[in-house]
C-alpha cells in the first residue's frame, strides 16, 4: 500500500474506532500500527481528541460536493447507518489530512503551528493631480471640495460629483486610485460610472470628463457599471494597447501586469474590445481574451465565475491550483512557493466567501484535490504527492 493510501486507511480506522464500529481484524491492524513507533502513538492521541463536528461544520459553507464525491468513491469505506455519505467523506478526509500534515511537516501533534492569514479589506491610496497622496483607509471625510468638484470617501468607496455649472467645464486634471495587495475599493466617477476595484489594481481617470469621450486607464482587475451617455463613449485602456469601448453596460476587465492576457467579460449591454486593427464585439455571456501576437478570442462563459469577487465570493470551476492561488495571493497579501511543479496543475471546483480566513479554503482544497499547504510567515508552501 502506497504512503498516501496508508495514511487514508489509518484515518478511516481511527474514525471507525471513534464510532465503535471497528472489527476485530481492524483493531489488530490499528494496534500493530500503534506499536510501530512512539510517533504513531502521539499522532493517534492527537486525532482521537480532534473535534470533528466543528471541522465538518466549517465545510458546510463551501460547496465542494463534486470533490467530496470523487474522494468518497476513491477512498471511503462502506457507508454506516448513523453517518451520511457526506459526513463520512468529510470526517475521513479531515483525519486523513491531519495525518498527512503530521507526517509531511514533522509537527508535534500537541503543539501545532498556527499562523493567521486574514482576508483583505477596504484600503486604497489616492494620488492627486499635484502628486499628493492620501490614505483613504484612514479617512472618512471629504477629501476635496471646491466650486466645481466634491470628492468624498467613507473608507470603503470614493465618489466624485460636480456642480451643474461645472459639467460642461472639463479639466486636464487626473487622479489615480491605487489598491494594494489585500485591498479592495469602490469608485464613483464624475459621470456616475461605478467601478469596483480588485486587489493589486490601479485606475487613472480625469476628475471631470470632457465633452467628447470618457477615458480611463486600468491596471489589474475592475468591474464597471457605466453610466449611459449616447454622446460620449466610455473607454477602458488596458496594457498592450488593448481598449474596451462601451456606451452603457456592466462588464469585468482583467489585465494584471504579471499575467499574459487581457480579459473582458460582459454581463449586460454591448462592448467592443480592440487591439490595433483587431476588434471584436461582445454580447452578454461572452468573454474576449487577448494574448500578445494572437488574435482576440471570444468564448461563451458563465459570467458569475469572473464577477463573483465583486459580491464577496470566489467561485472556481475546474481551475488550476496555480491560477487559484494567484488570485488568493493578491487578496490575502501572501507569497506562494511550490515544493513541486505537479501541485500547480491540480484542479479544484468550489466556492467560498472571500472574507473567510484562508485556512477554510485551503482545507477544502486539500480534501478535494489532495494538495498540501503549510504557512510560514506570509508564505504559503504548496506540495502534492500523487
Amino acid at each position: 500500500m502506497n504512503p498516501i493510501m496508508k495514511k487514508q486507511h489509518i484515518a478511516s480506522l481511527i474514525l471507525k474506532e471513534r464510532i465503535e464500529e471497528l472489527s476485530n481484524a481492524e483493531k489488530e491492524e490499528l494496534t500493530f500500527w500503534l506499536q510501530e513507533s512512539p510517533r504513531n502513538k502521539k499522532i493517534y492521541a492527537y486525532l482521537r481528541k480532534k473535534d470533528l463536528s466543528t471541522d465538518v461544520s466549517r465545510y458546510q459553507s463551501i460547496r465542494i460536493a463534486e470533490g467530496l464525491e470523487k474522494y468518497h468513491r476513491r477512498y471511503a469505506q462502506k457507508q454506516k447507518r448513523i453517518y451520511t455519505r457526506w459526513y463520512w467523506a468529510v470526517a475521513v478526509a479531515i483525519l486523513f489530512f491531519s495525518v498527512s500534515a503530521l507526517f509531511f511537516y514533522q509537527e508535534e501533534p500537541t503543539a501545532p503551528v498556527s499562523v493567521a492569514i486574514t482576508p483583505g479589506s477596504s484600503k486604497a491610496m489616492l494620488v492627486l493631480n499635484n502628486g499628493n497622496i492620501i490614505d483613504l483607509s484612514k479617512r472618512k471625510t471629504e477629501v476635496i471640495t471646491n466650486q466645481k468638484l466634491s470628492i468624498k470617501t467613507d473608507g470603503t468607496q470614493l465618489s466624485y460629483s460636480v456642480t451643474e455649472d461645472s459639467k460642461d467645464e472639463p479639466t486636464d486634471e487626473y487622479n489615480e486610485l491605487i489598491i494594494p495587495k489585500g485591498g479592495e475599493f469602490t469608485l464613483t466617477l464624475s459621470d456616475g460610472t461605478k467601478v469596483w476595484l480588485n486587489s493589486q489594481s490601479k485606475i487613472k481617470y480625469p476628475v471631470i470628463f470632457n465633452n467628447i469621450t470618457r477615458e480611463v486607464y486600468l491596471e489589474g482587475e475592475a468591474y464597471f457599471e457605466v453610466a449611459k451617455d449616447a454622446h460620449r463613449p466610455f473607454h477602458v485602456n488596458v496594457k498592450n494597447n488593448v481598449c474596451v469601448e462601451v456606451l452603457g453596460t456592466s462588464f469585468n476587465v482583467r489585465g494584471y501586469s504579471d499575467e499574459n492576457s487581457v480579459e473582458t467579460v460582459l454581463e449586460e449591454g454591448v462592448v467592443r474590445m480592440s487591439q490595433g486593427k483587431d476588434t471584436v464585439v461582445l454580447k452578454p455571456g461572452h468573454k474576449a481574451t487577448y494574448r500578445p501576437n494572437e488574435p482576440i478570442q471570444t468564448t461563451t462563459v458563465n459570467t458569475e465565475l469572473y464577477t463573483a469577487w465583486r459580491h464577496g465570493q470566489y467561485i472556481f470551476m475546474d481551475e488550476s491550483v496555480e491560477n487559484i492561488l494567484k488570485q488568493l495571493s493578491r487578496w490575502y497579501d501572501i507569497e506562494v512557493f511550490y515544493s513541486n511543479e505537479a501541485a500547480k496543475s491540480v484542479t479544484f471546483s468550489g466556492d467560498v466567501t472571500k472574507y473567510d480566513d484562508i485556512d477554510t479554503l485551503l482545507k477544502a482544497m486539500e480534501i478535494a484535490g489532495g494538495v498540501h499547504f503549510k504557512i510560514s510567515g506570509r508564505t504559503l508552501i504548496v506540495s502534492y504527492n500523487n
